[in-house]
């Protein structure tokens, strides 16, 4: 492989929040493939929280993947690329953590512990697999669905 990007997408709903972590890679003769890495997901809590609060969640989960994924593959990856569909999570992880209220505050913290906040990017919700996780698609959908299995059709080119 010439080169391995590890791209990671998260997102939420008012039921689930999660990301997907994928590779993408390139090889000599630049040809590109991709695959799945792994997901991780988490159902809402009781008390209410707003879809924003809700996107943070999923944010932080994909930023814990990158951590353990970074030391998993460590020095195998060339670049990391992670992926939201909420410009307030991308708002919040790129400004101060003491900006915000301590729910909000102690998430970008962490994030920003694990994650630098110019790895994060907007993908679109109607591209984001993740939102797989949260809209409760049950298995036989997945094992056919190519999008969950090798990631957007943008990553692949």
């Amino acid at each position: 492989m010439d080169s391995v990007e590890v791209h990671i997408f998260s997102d939420a709903s008012i039921v689930a929040y999660g990301a997907v972590a994928y590779f993408r890679y390139v090889n000599s003769r630049g040809e590109v493939g991709t695959s799945f890495v792994m997901s991780k997901s988490g159902i809402s809590p009781l008390k209410k929280l707003s879809l924003p609060r809700l996107e943070l969640m999923g944010v932080l989960i994909a930023a814990r993947l990158w951590k353990y994924l970074s030391k998993v593959f460590c020095g195998l990856v060339d670049g990391v690329f992670l992926w939201t569909d909420s410009e307030i999570c991308l708002c919040w992880i790129k400004g101060s953590a003491r900006e915000w209220k301590q729910f909000v505050s102690n998430r970008v913290l962490e994030i920003q512990d694990c994650t630098s906040p110019d790895r994060w990017k907007f993908c679109p919700g109607l591209e984001n697999p993740a939102d797989k996780l949260t809209r409760g698609e049950n298995s036989h959908t997945l094992l056919s669905d190519s999008v969950w299995w090798r990631g957007p059709v943008w990553l692949r080119e």
